[in-house]
């Protein structure tokens, strides 16, 4: 029997979806299932940007006064965003806040006005700047320089689809999807989830469907989020680089992986290489994924597979 909750966190809608067999009662899985809206909410609350009381922002406005003793989330967040940004060398970097916001980007999505000032544009590169947190593992203490602030953004949703889909997954075959960061394990009656993807070009279209019976997937776009500044259209997804939005080649990027956290990060680096490095960063890593170029143009990267959509087909995520 198929269980699911739907609700909103992290600004974006989650959907938790659970098989289990007779002898899991329901009442079991309704429980599990509230466990799990709560885990969402809490770490918005403890890692959210956009919220000044969160543990995130205080370590944030602590910067340049030494050593913040953080919590046990936190520094687990922190350690993976930090070691993600060691592997793609820097392309994805935690540490770009103060870049996001002088561009504009400076508030919760919805409330952006749609403009800025022109010389918010020309923002420093900020290339390298995650070598600069300093941690203590004894203390599980965080140090950052004057100007460097974090930003775990889509990280720590990855990071929370998957910690959800594991603690859930004894109950039995599992999908947890969060704005398309998504994660299953375990197949249902040895059938793969099917997993709706969507149009690079209109998100309300699906037009294909991937079977995923273990792992993840992610897709990191420009078309989703974009505002006009100094004449300009900017997006979230930043060049560490030129300390402004990418300006690659590609419009969206979705990756299949172990983990959403994996997932996750790999799409935004690829979204920033561009379609000639990206494909090769995706394969030295053993992943796979489709690239669609800013002009419709589909790359398939590795073994990613997806079929086409079949009328009133019954699929999941986005």
């Amino acid at each position: 029997m198929l269980h699911e909750r739907h609700f909103r966190a992290m600004n974006t809608d989650v959907g938790v979806w659970v098989w289990s067999t007779a002898a899991v009662r329901a009442p079991s899985i309704g429980r599990s299932l509230e466990w799990a809206e709560g885990v969402f909410a809490r770490v918005e609350d403890e890692l959210s940007r956009f919220r000044s009381t969160s543990a995130l922002s205080r370590v944030n406005q602590a910067a340049g006064r030494g050593p913040q003793a953080v919590s046990p989330l936190l520094w687990t967040v922190l350690l993976s965003a930090l070691q993600a940004a060691d592997d793609s060398g820097g392309i994805y970097d935690p540490t770009l806040l103060r870049t996001l916001e002088r561009i504009g980007y400076d508030r919760s999505f919805e409330t952006i006005q749609g403009l800025c000032a022109q010389e918010a544009i020309a923002s420093q590169p900020a290339f390298g700047s995650w070598r600069l947190v300093t941690l203590d593992d004894a203390a599980h203490s965080v140090s950052l320089p004057t100007g460097v602030a974090l930003d775990f953004g889509g990280i720590a949703k990855g990071w929370t689809v998957d910690h959800v889909a594991s603690a859930l997954a004894p109950l039995g075959p599992v999908l947890v999807d969060a704005g398309g960061d998504l994660r299953v394990i375990g197949a249902v009656g040895g059938e793969a989830w099917p997993i709706a993807v969507q149009d690079a070009f209109e998100p309300e279209r699906d037009r294909a469907v991937v079977r995923l019976g273990e792992g993840a997937l992610a897709t990191s776009s420009i078309g989703g989020r974009q505002w006009r500044c100094g004449g300009r259209m900017l997006h979230h997804v930043i060049d560490p680089r030129t300390g402004t939005a990418a300006e690659s080649d590609l419009h969206s990027v979705t990756v299949r992986a172990p983990s959403a956290a994996i997932a996750d990060v790999a799409a935004k680096v690829v979204l920033v290489l561009g379609s000639v490095s990206g494909p090769a960063y995706l394969l030295a890593r053993g992943l796979s994924g489709l690239l669609t170029t800013v002009q419709g143009r589909e790359i398939p990267v590795g073994n990613f597979r997806q079929e086409e959509m079949e009328p009133h087909a019954s699929v999941y995520g986005h």
